[in-house]
């Protein structure tokens, strides 16, 4: 029976916006790792002991983000400031030239990436960044162009900062839009599926979850148009159950709803995945097939029938058993599937005269009306 098309997520959400978080930090642990190492070598001493503090956030940020998922905002507005704070100190120390100021450009998007509740917090935040970033640059523009080592390091080793701090700020922003592109991947994924499944509710019956009348009908003019379009045949099948007033009367509606419910459950596992399956009201149910004859139709509605006669209901410590009668219809496009249901149901109910808990085709019509 067909099911809804859902898409299946689960590639995207391995990068979910959460792990990525965690992956950011991880690497901004290393990263910081480097500098500190980087900056003893250099007695800037400050900025060493700063990156002690920095690799012990990354640390902190990169294993409570996988026990506390819900605090990724905090997680990620402490890491904003670090490196915007990070950034600003190493350009006083080390000069405008070493290129640590690119962090602070790298990040004053990233706020837009982050779920707030309040959508001006993200302006707020990026707006404290690209303010730090103007504010040092007029300082360094104005009598303190000078940093505190800037005489202490060659201009060799200048470049190399400039350098890795270009490759790293570049990779920080290919990271950033994955994080975008991935976030928004998944949204999309969500939105779809969730409107996927508003739109099956809309044609599920609550009770046999079947498709309910109004599906149906849809799905018999799509498989006509395809048949007439392919010059192929397709089969309509209606099925009633016998006697089931007997059952509600008896037993109560609560045991007849037992009994749809189980029959619908035999019918979906029997009609191919192609075929659609439907409570057509009440005790009726019907099935089509597309891209199918007769015979076929004929052995999935005698193995539903074969089925539900072997199965046995309990109600107020009795048994008892429930059958069915279908009538059978091979259509092509040349002809509508109103006239497929017709025959269908006019076969059903030649059915029911004739013994009931049967499969009437055209064969079995004619023969039994001889």
């Amino acid at each position: 029976m067909k099911a809804s098309k859902r898409i299946d997520a689960s590639r995207y959400r391995k990068f979910s916006l959460p792990r990525l978080i965690r992956l950011t930090a991880l690497v901004l642990l290393i990263i910081h790792a480097f500098f500190m190492i980087d900056f003893f070598l250099n007695d800037i001493i400050e900025m060493a002991v700063f990156n002690v503090f920095s690799v012990a956030l990354y640390t902190y940020l990169t294993v409570v983000t996988a026990r506390h998922p819900q605090r990724l905002n905090y997680f990620a507005c402490f890491a904003i400031f670090e490196i915007v704070l990070h950034a600003s100190m190493a350009t006083l120390f080390v000069g405008w030239e070493s290129g640590f100021m690119m962090f602070v450009v790298c990040v004053t998007p990233f706020p837009f990436f982050l779920p707030f509740k309040n959508d001006t917090t993200a302006f707020y935040i990026s707006g404290l960044c690209a303010a730090a970033f103007v504010a040092l640059r007029v300082y360094m523009n104005t009598s303190h162009d000078r940093a505190v080592y800037v005489d202490d390091i060659s201009e060799a080793g200048t470049k190399a900062m400039y350098l890795f701090n270009s490759i790293v700020a570049f990779f920080m922003i290919i990271i950033f839009s994955t994080i975008y592109k991935i976030k928004k991947r998944i949204d999309e994924v969500d939105l779809i599926n969730k409107n996927e499944s508003l739109s099956m509710l809309a044609k599920i019956d609550p009770l046999s979850q079947l498709f309910n009348r109004r599906a149906m009908i849809d799905f018999l003019k799509t498989i006509e148009k395809s048949a007439l379009a392919k010059k192929e045949s397709y089969v309509i099948v209606m099925g009633d159950l016998d006697g089931f007033k007997r059952v509600n009367d008896t037993y109560g509606h609560s045991c007849g709803d037992e009994v749809i419910t189980a029959v619908s459950k035999i019918m979906m596992q029997s009609v191919p995945t192609e075929g659609y399956v439907c409570r057509w009201g009440g005790e009726e149910l019907l099935f089509a097939i597309p891209d199918c004859d007769e015979e076929e139709g004929e052995r999935v509605a005698e193995s539903i029938r074969a089925q539900l006669a072997a199965y046995r209901f309990t109600a107020d410590g009795e048994s008892f058993h429930v059958t069915i009668t279908f009538g059978v219809c091979q259509c092509d496009g040349s002809e509508s599937y109103e006239r497929g249901l017709t025959i269908a149901d006019r076969r059903l109910y030649f059915g029911k005269e004739n013994g009931k808990n049967r499969v009437i085709t055209s064969d079995a019509e004619k023969e039994l009306q001889v």
